[in-house]
């Protein structure tokens, strides 16, 4: 068993671009005395901007579950010492690759083999409120053709209501 009674708890923040997950699960971690963690985790971090600028979708959705099994492992072990709030983690990954038209698993099979938290949460805001938070970002991100896609992300955000997330 990955889960031990002694192990503190493991809380996710998912959601679509510009909700606020960065600054709510940051927040949350400092108040709670517990660990930031953002995925995907370096390694994967370093080239992220390479597979979203470059990678067909289904390259794409690989790359991000197979960060996200890494996080899984990385989460595991932090937990041990002290609460872990993630800035999106499996939801994200399934839901948005899903909506982009990757073939995704459909029984999420992947899934059963990776630490689940214990407290899911999905954000919501308005999409005025998110595109005023995208556009005050320094850096654009590679993915900005997603950022900036109300349609795309709506359905995307229609998805994450598939999934055992308590909706802010």
């Amino acid at each position: 068993a990955r889960y031990k009674m002694n192990d503190h708890p493991f809380i996710c923040i998912e959601g679509i671009d510009g909700v606020g997950k960065t600054t709510v699960a940051s927040e949350l971690a400092k108040r709670i005395g517990g660990r930031y963690y953002s995925t995907p985790p370096p390694p994967y971090a370093c080239i992220r901007a390479s597979i979203d600028r470059d990678a067909d979708i289904q390259a794409r959705y690989l790359f991000y579950l197979s960060s996200v099994a890494f996080a899984s492992d990385e989460i595991a072990r932090f937990r041990i010492e002290a609460p872990v709030v993630c800035d999106r983690y499996i939801y994200s990954t399934l839901a948005y690759h899903t909506v982009a038209g990757a073939a995704v698993d459909s029984e999420h099979r992947v899934v059963r083999d990776l630490l689940m938290p214990d407290y899911a949460f999905l954000l919501t805001a308005s999409d005025k409120e998110r595109m005023r938070r995208i556009k005050s970002r320094e850096a654009i991100t590679a993915d900005a053709r997603f950022e900036a896609d109300s349609s795309f992300l709506n359905n995307v955000n229609s998805h994450f209501l598939r999934f055992p997330l308590h909706v802010i």
